[in-house]
Order: C-alpha cells, then structure tokens, then sequence
C-alpha cells in the first residue's frame, strides 16, 4: 500500500478554477475532469521544493 503525503514539498493537489475545489490527482477521474462540477481543465498546484531567497549582489554586501 503507498502512503500519500498530506503535507510537504512533495505534495501534489489540483485545483479546479470554476468551484475552488482542491482535491488530490487520485479523487480526479481518468478524463481529467472535476469531481464536483465537471469542469474539464483542473489546474495543479505545486509547491516549491527547497525555494531559492533573494540576496544582495555580491559586491554590496558589508
């Protein structure tokens, strides 16, 4: 049995832009549309792994 994480980077989930339903790619039908509404284009979120931050240029740091 594979254990899906909930949380993390590793997490994917799908959005659908006309009801705001999030749901994970194992609840979307093999078509690809909602589950809830039937819209057909699900936008998937994905969240960053290890996100690079912003830093001075090197010749102005102290």
């Amino acid at each position: 049995m594979r254990i899906i994480p909930l949380r993390g980077p590793g997490v994917a989930w799908y959005k659908c832009p006309a009801c705001r339903l999030r749901c994970r790619p194992n609840a979307i039908g093999a078509d690809g549309v909602c589950p809830r509404c039937g819209y057909s284009h699900m936008m998937r979120l994905s969240f960053a792994v290890g996100r690079a931050t912003a830093s001075a240029p090197p010749g102005d740091r102290n």
